[in-house]
């Protein structure tokens, strides 16, 4: 069976509001920073370029809610973006280790995956093929920061 997947960074409506507000949804002030090269950027799935203005801000990526349903740091621009509108495997990712966190629907966690660099998409079809899975997070591997989710695209 082939599966169509969505990778999905922060929501645009989250960081409309974040950044109309000044500040996360827990209270962390936005406070833009100059970035060097590298940075992974979770509003629009892509490494960040020299000189572009970014902030760190707390975000909980969990649609599902539960007891894995943790709140940690990730990199966003501080002005709007055109967000991710890719639908394969974002480019910047693909060559990086990762963790992949399948979920249950009901936010449980499943059995995850340690990928090497390039097989995290061939993994994430794998773990798809399993019906429970609802979601997965693509996480580093050092730090441990969600870097997106995917899920299976809607119908």
């Amino acid at each position: 069976m082939i599966t169509e997947l969505e990778f999905v960074p922060v929501p645009a409506r989250d960081l409309d509001r974040i950044r109309c507000n000044g500040y996360d949804d827990h209270g962390n002030p936005l406070v833009p920073r100059t970035s060097g090269a590298g940075a992974p950027l979770r509003c629009c799935l892509r490494l960040s370029r020299e000189g572009e203005q970014i902030a760190l801000i707390s975000y909980r990526p969990s649609e599902l809610g539960g007891p894995y349903a943790e709140i940690g740091p990730v990199f966003v621009h501080v002005e709007a973006c055109p967000g991710f509108t890719g639908s394969s495997f974002p480019a910047d990712f693909i060559d990086r280790r990762a963790v992949l966190r399948p979920y249950d629907a009901a936010g449980q966690m499943l059995e995850g995956v340690l990928a090497e660099p390039g097989e995290s998409e061939g993994e994430l079809k794998r773990l798809f093929d399993d019906p429970a899975v609802a979601l997965v997070h693509v996480r580093n591997v050092i730090a441990g920061c969600w870097n997106f989710s995917v899920r299976r695209k809607a119908a």
